[in-house]
């Protein structure tokens, strides 16, 4: 059992090292993404659903962490309730209604690519900070208010193109505001 254990550690390691090898090894990232705000437009009780661009700068000290922040923008307009009366037969009525005209956050955000090939990566990477959005005053409400910001991006992959493989374009599946399903294109140096 001992052998067996340790036989698979090493082929865990050396799977790890050869998924990890690649010869264009670039240590800066830009990049644009376009996604749905899904989340963002549920979360907010929205009645619109938005969508989202965003910016983002990554650096790379290893070959498989990125560290970098994004901006992210939201647009479409979102209605959100904010008083509402329930009577006893199942009926509400709604006393203010709220615009949201922009949304935007900026946040650090953290990656981990655990393929990295010459054509292609493949990673995850997790994202938080401070958004502020911007609306229609009421009486219970007034703008602009910040809103907490959180995603994580549980697949994420990147197709490399050029001459020396520095354009890219991919796509993301992810939890939180960012978006659900997004498709981005960059540039690396």
């Amino acid at each position: 059992m001992k052998r067996i254990l340790f036989i698979a550690v090493i082929l865990l390691f050396a799977a790890r090292g050869y998924a990890q090898k690649d010869s264009t090894f670039y240590k800066h990232e830009v990049r644009a993404s376009f996604g749905d705000a899904l989340v963002y437009t549920y979360v907010m009780d929205g009645s619109i659903v938005s969508s989202s661009i965003s910016v983002a700068y990554f650096y790379r000290p290893l070959d498989w962490l990125w560290i970098g922040a994004n901006f992210v923008n939201y647009f479409g307009e979102t209605l959100r309730y904010e008083v509402r009366e329930y009577f006893p037969d199942g009926r509400f009525r709604d006393f203010t209604r709220t615009k949201i005209r922009y949304s935007g956050a900026i946040a650090p955000e953290i990656r981990f690519s655990y393929l990295n090939r010459k054509k292609a990566i493949l990673y995850c990477g997790l994202s938080a900070g401070i958004g502020l959005e911007d609306g229609y005053d009421s009486r219970e409400l007034k703008y602009p208010q910040p809103f907490p910001y959180i995603h994580c991006t549980l697949f994420g992959f990147s197709c490399n193109f050029g001459q020396n493989k520095k354009g890219f374009l991919g796509g993301e599946i992810g939890i939180g505001y960012k978006s659900t399903l997004s498709i981005h294109g960059g540039y690396r140096f």
